[in-house]
Order: C-alpha cells, then sequence, then structure tokens
C-alpha cells in the first residue's frame, strides 16, 4: 500500500526525461523561406514547393529512429511579416516512409503550397508588405526518445 501511495506522488522518471527533453526543442526543426515582390509568380512557388521538400528531406534523413521509433509532426504556415497567417496547415504525425510514397505528406504538401492563392499574397505586397514568409516545423518523436532514454549518455 505504501509503495501505491509513493508512486502516485514521485515523478515517473522517465515522464521527466520526455517533457524535459520536449522542452529544450530536442527533436524540433524549424525553417523559414521569404518570397519578395513585386509580385510572386507561379514558377516562385513551385521552386518553394521543391526547397520545402528538399529540406524536409534533409531533416528525415537526419532523424534518431532508437528502437524504430520514427514518427514525425510537420506543420507549415505563410504570413506577410506583419502577420495575420494567410494559410496554414499541418500534415499530422507519419512516419518517413509516408512522406515519399504517392498521394502522401509530399505530395500533400506540393498540394498545399500550389493551393494558396497568389492573388492574396500579392494582395499583401502590393499593400505594402515587404515580403511574405513560409514557415515550417518538423517535430521527431526518435528524437526525443533517445534523449530521453539514454540521458546517462548510455
Amino acid at each position: 500500500m505504501l509503495t501505491d501511495l509513493l508512486q502516485r506522488w514521485l515523478p515517473d522518471p522517465v515522464s521527466r526525461r520526455l517533457e524535459d527533453s520536449i522542452r529544450s526543442g530536442t527533436g524540433l526543426s524549424k525553417a523559414d523561406w521569404t518570397l519578395d515582390g513585386p509580385t510572386i509568380e507561379v514558377a516562385r512557388m513551385v521552386g518553394l514547393v521543391g526547397e520545402v521538400q528538399e529540406w524536409c528531406q534533409e531533416r528525415i534523413a537526419s532523424i534518431c529512429r532508437p528502437y524504430g521509433i520514427d514518427q514525425l509532426a510537420f506543420v507549415v504556415a505563410c504570413a506577410p511579416p506583419s502577420g495575420g497567417a494567410q494559410a496554414t496547415t499541418t500534415f499530422g504525425v507519419f512516419r518517413p516512409i509516408d512522406f515519399y510514397s504517392e498521394g502522401c505528406t509530399s505530395d500533400r504538401l506540393e498540394e498545399f503550397l500550389k493551393n494558396i492563392p497568389l492573388g492574396v499574397l500579392n494582395a499583401e505586397l502590393e499593400a505594402g508588405a515587404s515580403a511574405v514568409r513560409f514557415a515550417t516545423a518538423l517535430f521527431s518523436w526518435g528524437d526525443v526518445a533517445r534523449e530521453a532514454m539514454f540521458e546517462d549518455g548510455e
């Protein structure tokens, strides 16, 4: 009975290490791209798709996969420097293979970026915005798990 009571009040060391790892930013990769005017053309958006996909591939290749833990989460946002996001999306939790499969994350990323109305983005530039920013964040559960499991340098 005393053991049960102690377990309720004492923090779980693995949970604590996981929380500490997440709070410190382990597993989080961020990048952004800025497109300036006077107007943004379709060809520039197509180029942006390739740049973001390449960045994702590089990040995915570098993640830790301890004991097969390789889940990722990915978000993209588009906004002028003044704030007020024009478009955002999340790709939820997926595995690296899902990024490359037909119709999966990479294709959805391309579809999202190509479907942002250029008229809206160009209106921001015409209204005085210096540029439009595209920001991404990729989160690796494998990196967090590795740090939490091997905290003592094991």
